[in-house]
């Protein structure tokens, strides 16, 4: 009887400790599957979130997510060459694209759907730039014209104007990279009157150039006009005045682009 009894004991306490081991495993695969799924996003998420899916220098994504922008450049008066930038609520990025009539195809303020599934985020020195999977020495590819009803959705009937976030230059940080920003209360100092852009010696073309703001504080920061700008060869204005532009990074330094000829002096 006694062996009876022992052994009903020694079947309870080992059935109890399965089923508490059991239970823990069940929380551990509860676990994993909670992070898997932080892990791997799905369907429409912001721009700030496709971001943090880079993982090196290039990245290609593998998840079924999408984002969606207004747009906020692009090449209509040339300061953007094949790209165009997207908004919203959470900040930008650049969308490298084949495409030589970006203001037709992807208009200001047009809201744009980016199926991302296949593409790849490149790191340029701290600015993230979305476009097709790399074949060479670029760290993404443009996205092929022909692959643009693949990837993009454009719609012009809901179009939106993303307002600037207005900033002072000192406030400049790594959130603001591919943010629209407008700054006030600056001036280009002795470069007014020259031209935008510079010439090239051999060639006599315009090439992209830096000029540099100044605010009154002494704080400055470097503007970036592509050659290829309508404007290339006007003045810079004197005095002082204000900029709307797109926020970059070279080399850890912070660049900004002018976009949409915003420039009010």
């Amino acid at each position: 009887m006694k062996r009876i009894v022992s052994r009903c004991c020694n079947e309870l306490i080992t059935r109890g400790v399965l089923s508490v081991a059991f239970a823990l495993l069940l929380v551990a695969c509860s676990d994993v599957t909670s992070e898997n799924q932080e892990e791997l996003p799905s369907g429409k998420i912001s721009i700030a979130h496709l971001k943090t899916l880079a993982r090196d220098i290039s990245t290609t994504i593998v998840h079924d997510v999408a984002i969606e922008g207004y747009v906020v450049a692009n090449d209509l008066y040339g300061e953007y060459y094949k790209s165009i930038v997207l908004c919203d609520e959470s900040g930008g990025i650049e969308i490298s694209v084949d495409a030589d009539d970006t203001a037709q195809q992807f208009p200001i303020s047009a809201r744009v759907t980016v199926q991302c599934n296949s593409l790849a985020l490149g790191d340029y020195g701290g600015a993230l730039v979305l476009g097709a999977q790399p074949t060479g020495e670029y760290l993404v590819d443009r996205v092929a014209e022909r692959d643009f009803e693949r990837y993009f959705s454009v719609d012009v009937a809901n179009p939106r104007q993303v307002e600037p976030v207005k900033i002072t230059i000192a406030e400049l940080s790594a959130q603001h990279i591919h943010n629209f920003v407008f700054i006030e209360d600056v001036t280009f100092g002795e470069q007014a009157g020259l031209a935008w852009c510079e010439k090239d010696a051999e060639t006599d073309e315009f090439i992209t150039t830096e000029r540099c703001l100044w605010e009154r504080s002494g704080q400055s920061v470097k503007l970036r006009i592509l050659g290829s700008c309508d404007y290339a060869s006007e003045p810079i204005p004197s005095g002082y005045g204000a900029v709307a532009a797109m926020v970059e990074c070279f080399g850890g330094e912070y660049v900004l682009r002018i976009i949409n000829r915003n420039i009010v002096f």
